[in-house]
């Protein structure tokens, strides 16, 4: 297994990608139209991944779009999730390649926006569309999976640790407990973002509201989970002493 930046998804501006109705979530049929590759990363596999059930190798590539016929171009995301080849056979005959193809796997980012959208969470990027399908005859893996979820470029930044520490006090406060509004209220939707970092938090300076993002590696949580002080200096948002107990002493803990 072997992860690192590629360059298996080819789609270039002006490139178009369709999504279908999906009556349950009120997402109607959408063409996309590709505007920039922001990046791409691949999941790679052996042989011997594969035999110990850890494959299928695959890549992921997130890119701006347009709605198709909107004239104000406005740009969201979108993420392409590929098959590839096992490790040396991405050359191969096109039988050796076709007969790796698997349908489309469970992506936690598609089952945490489907979920979110489902429970109708306002704190996070609406769901704008997605499709499950195949690759074609020249596909990297013919009939292999070819997914993409597209999802709202809500207003605001990622927040980073040099702008938040730069902020006095009181609006890091305000940071902080506009924080905890917004992640009580995923919590509720037993949704939340696997790994926990400051960039997971879109901030708009104009309204200082937060947006949770970030659900490409998502995780389940008891919607009865209470509210912790320990989340933020998980999400980058106090720094801790250097003592293992610090859960104990939050009196030494930087906000």
């Amino acid at each position: 297994m072997h992860f690192a930046e590629s360059s298996y998804v080819i789609l270039s501006e002006g490139d178009e990608f369709t999504t279908d109705a999906k009556p349950r979530l009120r997402l109607q049929p959408e063409t996309w139209v590709i505007t920039a590759k922001l990046e791409e990363y691949s999941l790679r596999m052996y042989q011997k991944d594969i035999e110990e059930k850890l494959g299928p190798g695959f890549a992921f590539a997130k890119y701006l779009c347009f709605r198709k016929g909107d004239q104000s171009r406005k740009q969201e995301f979108m993420r392409i999730y590929q098959q590839i080849p096992t490790v040396e056979t991405e050359y191969g005959r096109f039988e050796t390649r076709a007969e790796q193809a698997v349908p489309p796997i469970d992506l936690p980012e598609l089952k945490a926006f489907v979920e979110l959208t489902m429970h109708s969470c306002p704190v996070v990027p609406r769901l704008l569309g997605y499709q499950e399908g195949t690759q074609g005859k020249d596909g990297r893996v013919p009939g292999g999976f070819l997914v993409s979820v597209v999802w709202e470029k809500v207003p605001g930044e990622p927040l980073s640790q040099e702008y938040f520490w730069s902020l006095e006090f009181e609006h890091r406060e305000a940071i902080r407990q506009e924080f905890r509004r917004v992640y009580e209220q995923l919590v509720r939707c037993g949704i939340r973002p696997c790994i926990a970092t400051l960039s997971k938090l879109i901030y708009d300076q104009s309204s200082g509201k937060i947006t949770i993002s970030g659900f490409r590696s998502a995780a389940r949580i008891n919607p009865e989970t209470g509210w912790s002080n320990t989340n933020f200096p998980k999400y980058g948002l106090a720094e801790l002493p250097p003592r293992r107990d610090w859960r104990l002493h939050e009196s030494e803990w930087k906000y």
